[in-house]
């Protein structure tokens, strides 16, 4: 699976991802500890655990653009590709 060109491919497929767990590394990203990306082998067990639990009970989805123009919108960066899970309510951060 290419994880350090996943956004890429996933432009490139017209695809984004819906609900990507909070407080993992995004694909590309490099681990503050390590002085480049390794792929998927460079997160931490806490990172893996949160994609494994995400993809496993459904909360991690990957959306499908069928209309050109989104399409084209995520191929020049216009459009995430990637899309966060809502934050947590037990986060200290006020709303608004």
């Amino acid at each position: 699976f290419p994880w350090k060109t996943m956004l890429r491919e996933l432009a490139r497929l017209g695809c984004c991802l819906i609900n990507y767990p909070e407080d993992t590394l995004m694909p590309g990203k490099i681990q503050p500890s390590v002085s480049r990306t390794k792929g998927i082998h460079g997160l931490t067990m806490p990172h893996r655990a949160n994609l494994i639990i995400a993809l496993k009970t459904g909360t991690l989805t990957i959306r499908a653009m069928t209309d050109d123009a989104a399409r084209m919108r995520l191929i020049t960066s216009k459009d995430p590709v990637i899309i966060g899970e809502a934050p947590s309510h037990r986060l200290p951060h006020s709303r608004g």
